[in-house]
């Protein structure tokens, strides 16, 4: 009979401990878009690389995309639609500092020479590494102190 309470005991603390990083897990946000320029992802983090498309509307027409934090712009690169008919450009950005960063783009050929923008991302720094598999139960288990055989063995 010991064994068996032990093991609801055990069955009801990993429920409560899963039901917790449900709770505490973060929601994730649908891709930023303003005016046919769009950044995938969410929860942007310094190191990591997202990709930025932007509708053209026309095959001859690239898109110069730039970085602004603060005072400070850099140029992303240019984008330019895939060869044939296509109306949407892509290029890949990976953000080097934590802030806010807005993004804007600059057609051209065509006739154009339109900007776009801004697409307002804040970038949050990259987290530091601290040994912990945080994104797993086992990862959970390991910061609770539960670590090794212990954490797999079964009750009987």
């Amino acid at each position: 009979m010991k064994n068996i309470r032990k093991a609801g005991l055990s069955v009801a603390g990993l429920a409560a401990i899963s039901a917790t990083v449900a709770v505490a897990a973060p929601f994730a946000a649908a891709d930023t878009t303003v005016n046919g320029l769009t950044v995938s992802g969410s929860g942007y983090t310094v190191g990591k690389t997202y990709t930025i498309t932007i509708v053209t509307g026309s095959p001859s027409v690239s898109a110069n995309v730039f970085d602004t934090t603060g005072s400070n712009t850099v140029s992303v690169g240019t984008a330019t639609p895939a060869t044939g008919t296509a109306t949407t450009a892509a290029i890949n950005w990976t953000p080097a500092s934590a802030g806010t960063h807005h993004i804007t783009v600059t057609f051209n050929g065509a006739g154009q020479s339109t900007t776009v923008g801004p697409v307002d991302i804040t970038v949050s720094a990259a987290a530091e590494n601290s040994g912990l598999d945080t994104g797993s139960a086992a990862g959970l288990l390991q910061s609770l102190g539960i670590t090794g055989s212990s954490a797999n063995a079964r009750v009987s």
